[in-house]
């Protein structure tokens, strides 16, 4: 037993070794420089709506690779999407054969986990695993850009993912759950008299499918106002602005609104005796929303 379990070891301790030694000829085989310029265009394909570029790569040992300032900037001038990543780790599973990585992401304010599966066969990938923690929306440059008002809170997400490679992510599915906390809404046109819906908690489940994100089971709370919301938004790409929207809920007026509603109270309350609460839709355009009560 003992001479068995001597060899399991020396074998493992070789098998490492032969790893580790595959890693440092590699690093010396290919240079960093050239290495970024693959990694590179490895990101371009499998995100084709993107011009990528990566500031520096480093080595960790044993395998982990760690990339600096990655950019990505959509390639359709109209969006004006810029997307800035300081830091993105990549580390292969050693039971993965090359084709399993978990993945590192230090961006706009929280650490962001996800697992990676390439399935190099049907030139596809899946992301099973995928842990968003507290983006910081106020952050993101872009998001207030397209849609042309202040958006702020903190967004968290689980859930998985599956794509094409060189396929607009759009085009992918997905699924899981989305929730924001301590966010500011401001409103193209004032609704019950807000120019802006502060919201304390709000999540949905989300599924993408078509270029569609179906939401459902959506709810939110508010300081002014809470409520139920549901539906889709369509023609999902790279210019959020565009996006359809078509959604249906219900918002129910807190104390705090009408309080403050002052010469609107009347209205409000009439509103409330009609339908409690009160039901609405919202179509039109992310950049250009109408919003308005259901009869």
């Amino acid at each position: 037993m003992t001479f068995f379990q001597n060899t399991f070891w020396r074998w493992s301790l070789y098998g490492i070794y032969a790893l580790l030694l595959v890693a440092v000829l590699l690093y010396l085989r290919f240079p960093t420089q050239k290495f970024k310029t693959f990694c590179t265009q490895v990101v371009n394909q499998h995100f084709s709506g993107y011009e990528s570029s990566i500031e520096s790569l480093r080595y960790r040992f044993p395998l982990t690779l760690v990339a600096n300032n990655l950019r990505l900037q959509a390639k359709n001038q109209v969006a004006k999407d810029v997307i800035d990543i300081p830091k993105v780790t990549l580390t292969p599973s050693l039971s993965g054969r090359g084709k399993t990585f978990s993945i590192s992401i230090t961006a706009y304010g929280g650490t962001h986990q996800a697992t990676l599966a390439l399935d190099r066969a049907h030139n596809t990938f899946t992301l099973p695993k995928i842990e968003i923690n507290g983006l910081d929306l106020a952050k993101l440059s872009w998001l207030q850009i397209q849609t042309g008002r202040a958006i702020t809170g903190l967004l968290t997400a689980q859930g998985s993912y599956s794509g094409q490679s060189g396929q607009d992510i759009s085009k992918g599915t997905g699924q899981g759950t989305v929730s924001v906390k301590n966010g500011t809404f401001e409103l193209l046109e004032p609704i019950l008299s807000l120019k802006n819906i502060d919201v304390v908690s709000s999540e949905a489940l989300i599924k993408l499918q078509e270029q569609k994100m179906l939401l459902t089971k959506g709810k939110f709370s508010g300081k002014e106002l809470e409520g139920t919301f549901s539906g889709q938004m369509n023609s999902l790409g790279v210019n959020l602005a565009t996006m359809q929207l078509d959604l249906k809920g219900a918002l129910a007026p807190l104390p705090a609104l009408i309080k403050k509603s002052g010469q609107d109270l009347p209205l409000l309350q009439q509103l409330q005796k009609n339908h409690a609460p009160l039901p609405f839709q919202l179509q039109g355009t992310i950049g250009k929303p109408v919003f308005r009560f259901d009869s």
